[in-house]
């Protein structure tokens, strides 16, 4: 099999955005075979890093949010190879999507091109969808409807670190695809305290299988993805494979793509492009990656992540916490089922301490009882009868 290709070019915080844009398309073209890719496909979404309202400009460039001319540099590539409809959105974690997307251009933006609309991936309706082959930590998940009907997927991710996954790039970037009204805010259900976050970022992967993975560095965020530290990285990297793209992506910020927790910058879970990697999904070994045009040693940043809470320590006392909680509702979920069957649990050290309707009304109880992060929740559920859980409560056991 021919190794995945990843292209990665120089571009500064200084250059225009026609310029911007020509160098992503140039980045794209290098990789090869996106008419091959996209053949057939009839409807695509487009996912930028457009999912909270921080705009926030560093040399006149986003700081946190994916650079627009470099997802107009997507659209163009895409449309110079491929006429499906492209469906362009995020799921935002409030209800700011149409005052958010106008503020980036992004309807300008589309009326640029046919067959280019926005949407709202966080707006229902919504529709469950089953993850092919094995997913490490969920079977189904809700998606929104349009979302669930697209035949194709392109992540344009923006580079940052990230305070409890070390980094965010392109398999990150379609964690926010999921929407915040079922998971609650900011999809906290698949965040929670344990074991989550990473696994489900593979299993989107998995479902959605990007065609394209794009990576705006020209401007990045250190030591955390969201207030964290602006540097002028200067790069745009795109890839014929979200592992592969990673993996480049983690090289350039100094990180090695094969790391684990709890070393840096995973100190608090799992490296999700190293789950990815171990599920066949793609490689994240440099020495299986093509890499066109710069070396990622020539543009390295020394990103960094610094260890937050109690420490490791703690960390692996919360864990066997939450097996705890885990063991606990599976003996006893018979007696749930009979009281509490399509509610949502919650549970700390093994206690059930409430149940609640939906995710809002999870929050509001947690919001309302819990006065000290020490004290809050380990795990909430959805109760399902045994053969029809979604969840693969066993990976648990294993620690993450």
């Amino acid at each position: 099999m021919p190794r995945p290709r990843v292209s990665l070019l120089r571009c500064a915080a200084s250059a225009p955005d026609a310029e911007i844009v020509v160098r992503t398309e140039e980045a794209i073209s290098q990789v090869g075979g996106l008419r091959e890719r996209l053949a057939g496909k009839k409807r695509l979404v487009l996912k930028p890093n457009i999912g909270i309202d921080r705009v926030r400009l560093t040399a006149g460039r986003q700081t946190e949010l994916t650079e627009p001319a470099v997802t107009e540099g997507t659209i163009r590539a895409i449309r110079a190879v491929s006429d499906a409809e492209i469906l362009i959105g995020d799921a935002p974690t409030d209800d700011s999507a149409v005052e958010l997307y106008e503020k980036l251009g992004y309807p300008a933006m589309c009326r640029r091109y046919e067959g280019v609309r926005m949407v709202d991936f966080g707006a229902g309706p919504f529709v469950e969808v089953t993850v092919p082959g094995t997913p490490l930590q969920f079977r189904k998940y809700w998606l929104n409807e349009e979302l669930a009907a697209c035949d194709g997927c392109v992540t344009v991710a923006k580079m940052k670190a990230h305070r409890s996954l070390g980094c965010t790039l392109c398999i990150k970037n379609l964690f926010g695809l999921t929407p915040w009204r079922v998971y609650g805010q900011p999809r906290v259900y698949l965040h929670d305290r344990l074991i989550r976050l990473p696994r489900v970022q593979v299993d989107l992967a998995m479902y959605f299988q990007p065609s394209l993975s794009v990576v705006d560095g020209i401007v990045t965020a250190n030591h955390g993805e969201w207030h964290g530290t602006p540097i002028e990285t200067g790069v745009i990297l795109a890839g014929d494979n979200c592992v592969s793209t990673d993996s480049v992506g983690m090289q350039v910020m100094g990180f090695a793509p094969l790391g684990d927790y709890p070393s840096h910058p995973h100190w608090y879970r799992r490296n999700s492009i190293r789950l990815a990697h171990d599920a066949g999904i793609g490689t994240a070994d440099p020495a299986g990656i093509e890499v066109l045009g710069e070396d990622p040693a020539s543009v390295r940043q020394a990103f960094e992540v610094q260890p937050y809470g109690e420490g490791n320590a703690a960390r692996e006392a919360e864990l066997a916490a939450g097996k705890r909680c885990v063991e606990q509702y599976e003996e006893q979920r018979d007696g749930y089922l009979s009281r509490y069957a399509g509610r949502y649990l919650t549970f700390r050290n093994g206690e059930l301490l409430w149940d609640a309707p939906d995710m809002k009304a999870v929050q509001a109880l947690e919001k309302e009882r819990t006065t000290d992060w020490q004290d809050a929740p380990h795990f909430t559920i959805r109760v399902l009868p045994r053969l029809e859980e979604i969840e693969r409560l066993e990976v648990y056991a294993l620690g993450g």
